[in-house]
């Protein structure tokens, strides 16, 4: 009887125990069912992303053949002629002056009957004829005649005043320009997604009309529609499905098995050609950072319920042993420990979940210019030292925390094709120069030898992007620092050496280090997201693990090489080549617009911004330089303020984006249309927005601003900006 009491006592912890682990087995489950609806919905949107940028690319270039439609119809109309040759030989010689072969086109006239004629002669009556006794004037779609070879995409007008030939002046009523379906490849690319992606035009009943991919077909119908009403979808979906969402929203994506691997496909209408665009790609190619982030959240999971089963196994066994053992206390000492032990060790792995970091971007710029803002005013009001000194610290955390995001934001943008390489004019030994100021305030605080080893460049102006190169440069040269001890040596060195083509040049950075240098294993590993050599160097040295990833795919986008020769305890050298375009010697003027040289007061700032909190900074900063503020609270009240107020009442307007009623997009057109306000087209508006990257900087100056400023502000950049708009 007592042994079966205390079975029964052991077996209750046993118990609850494997009840714990079953609940956290659910919960990575949960979870990871949880990161794979995110994956998906991240997929999607990026898929509808790049479908809407094709389309609206196309779109925007078919524009130009109604255009040139519209200049054939000016060009004949009216005209007459005397036989077909005549007629054919004008057909050649508007060919000739509209450059129609540049776009892939050719002029066909149609006559009462619908004859067609062209260049060569007439070709019968054309059998889509029927498209164009509508009554309308004009026509698009999608013609596979079997009058001429091939398929064409059709830009059909009535001519205005009718062509007529011969002595029964036989009358020419409609001007064609058939534009070869296989040339709209001009005006798209799906590069981003390295060549894996295939599109699709499709006729209006289903039929394919044009098929472009560097793989053979995998769908391989001629009835698109009906193939994909056939295959298996995923994620609940179905082609009814697709179908409605398509009519509503006008774009569609679905996620499908198609010999037995995943697919993505995205469909859109072409507004007024009869067209359905379709984007296929696999999977796998799609949103890739999103995966593996995933990847190692699952992972982080699996060890937290490892440890958690360490944790519970060893409670039952102290449970087991304090019950069998006189030294009770010692024995519940000892647990405690080790359970103090392992909780750190889960707690610490659970930590790893914090990389799956997605869509943050304003969201956190937001209440970090409101805390870096406030620490700034703060240190303005010269505080007692020991306060300074907390906010010293805050400002400094405050600032690593940015960098910390931007790094996760930066390598999920470049994989998902969003960064560009953009070469422009630039002064090399300029670029190569400024990394030594960055850098000796890295050196500021340390007993380091630095030696730079600097040649003379022959040809000083190459096309590059120098905001890349210093980027790359300063993470190889921030590393050696950080790795290297007190007493050590960095060396920076510099040449210049040709290239294969005489337009080009070589500039070879080479950097190496006395350090603590690397495994011979981790160096095949250290352009890896993520990566760091041991554990314990995220604690002593901080950091994502994601600079040398970004670095490399910097390189790679540059077109350049980069390689590394380390060994443990004896430094690492970091050898950088990249070519770049020499370019014609050019000068660039620069202003002074710094805030001790600028006086800005007395300037009248109209501010819109709905965030309190970052109304209030942008306000007390602004008004310490002078300025004279008059806040709006969303974009409908600053077209509002501006408009009841006379010409002059404002020199500029700081516009934030994302703002309730009226965003800052609608805000700035709605003001440069103001009717009788000759200062709305001329007022700088600059955007002063959480939204920081290169497409957000070009939105604001398609919709009309003049200038960007991304938060966390910074005011020296926003001195500069204001001057460098009002010339002050």
């Amino acid at each position: 009887m007592q042994k079966k009491k205390q079975k029964t006592k052991y077996l209750l912890p046993v118990a609850f125990a494997m009840i714990l682990v079953v609940f956290l087995v659910l919960g990575v489950v949960f979870m990871r069912n949880s990161l794979m609806k995110l994956t998906v919905e991240e997929r999607s949107s990026q898929l509808e992303e790049m479908v809407t940028q094709i389309q609206a690319n196309l779109q925007s270039g078919l524009q130009t053949h109604w255009n040139l439609a519209t200049g054939l119809n000016d060009a004949i109309q009216g005209e007459h002629f005397e036989n077909e040759q005549e007629l054919c030989d004008n057909i050649a010689r508007l060919e000739k002056m509209f450059c129609t072969d540049m776009y892939g086109s050719q002029v066909m006239l149609l006559d009462a009957q619908g004859t067609g004629y062209l260049k060569d002669g007439p070709v019968g009556i054309w059998n889509d004829i029927i498209h164009l006794t509508d009554g309308k004037n004009q026509h698009t779609f999608v013609s596979e005649t079997d009058n001429i070879d091939g398929c064409f995409l059709v830009f059909s007008q009535e001519l205005v005043s009718p062509v007529t030939m011969g002595e029964n002046n036989v009358r020419f009523t409609h001007v064609v320009l058939l534009k070869d379906i296989k040339t709209v490849k001009q005006y798209y690319t799906t590069m981003t997604y390295g060549g894996s992606a295939a599109t699709y035009f499709i006729k209006s009943n289903g039929i394919m009309a044009y098929f472009d991919a560097d793989d053979d077909d995998v769908i391989g119908a001629r009835n698109i529609f009906k193939a994909l009403e056939e295959v298996e979808y995923v994620q609940g979906q179905s082609f009814e499905i697709v179908t409605e969402q398509l009519d509503r929203d006008g774009i569609a994506v679905a996620n499908i098995m198609l010999n037995k691997t995943e697919y993505y496909y995205c469909i859109t209408t072409l507004d007024d050609y009869d067209m359905k665009l379709m984007l296929l790609i696999p999977a796998d190619s799609v949103a890739v950072s999103t995966m593996n982030m995933m990847d190692s959240t699952i992972r982080t999971g699996v060890v937290f319920i490892l440890a958690m089963a360490v944790l519970m196994l060893l409670a039952v066994i102290s449970f087991i042993r304090v019950q069998q053992s006189s030294q009770m206390v010692k024995v519940e000492q000892e647990t405690n420990r080790e359970l103090n032990r392992l909780r750190m060790v889960a707690e610490s792995a659970n930590a790893a979940k914090s990389t799956f970091l997605n869509n943050m971007s304003h969201d956190i710029r937001t209440p970090m210019n409101a805390i870096i803002g406030f620490t700034n005013i703060a240190v303005k009001h010269n505080p007692p030292p020991e306060i300074k000194s907390c906010l010293d610290k805050i400002s400094e955390s405050s600032e690593h925390l940015l960098a910390l995001i931007n790094d996760v934001l930066d390598i999920s943008r470049i994989e998902s094709g969003k960064i560009k390489y953009t070469p422009t004019p630039v002064d090399i030994a300029e670029v190569t120069d400024s990394v030594l100021t960055i850098m000796y305030g890295y050196l500021s605080n340390r007993s380091i030898t630095f030696r730079t080893e600097l040649e003379e460049p022959k040809m000083r102006y190459v096309l590059t992007d120098a905001v890349r190169v210093r980027e790359i440069l300063v993470n190889i040269l921030g590393n050696a620092v950080k790795f290297t001890n007190d007493g050590g040596t960095v060396t920076y060195s510099v040449s210049y050496h040709p290239a294969k083509d005489d337009r080009y040049i070589n500039v070879r950075y080479r950097i190496a280090d006395t350090g603590i240098g690397m495994e011979e294993e981790f160096v095949d590993r250290i352009f890896d997201e993520f990566s760091q050599e041991e554990h314990g160097a995220r604690t002593q040295y901080k950091g994502t693990g994601l600079g040398m990833a970004i670095t490399k795919r910097y390189i790679d986008l540059m077109g350049g090489t980069i390689s590394v020769e380390s060994r443990k305890g004896a430094g690492s050298t970091f050898t950088v080549e990249l070519p770049m375009e020499i370019a014609e010697a050019c000068e660039v003027k620069k202003k002074d617009y710094s805030v001790g040289n600028t006086d800005l007061t007395g300037l009248k700032i109209l501010l819109a911004e709905d965030n309190d909190l970052n109304a209030e900074i942008a306000i007390v900063q602004l008004e310490e330089l002078g300025m004279q503020i008059t806040r709006a609270a969303d974009g409908e009240e600053a077209v509002r303020f501006f408009a009841e107020n006379p010409e002059g009442t404002f020199d500029l307007i700081f516009m934030d984006v994302m703002m309730p009623k009226m965003n800052g997009y609608e805000a700035t057109k709605a003001i440069r249309c103001l009717p009788n306000r000759p200062d709305a087209v001329m007022i700088p508006i600059i955007a002063m927005t959480a939204n920081a990257f290169a497409e957000d900087v070009q939105a604001s100056l398609d919709a009309g601003m003049n200038g960007h400023l991304s938060k966390p502000i910074v005011m020296d950049e926003v001195v500069k900006t204001i001057a460098g708009n009002l010339d002050r």
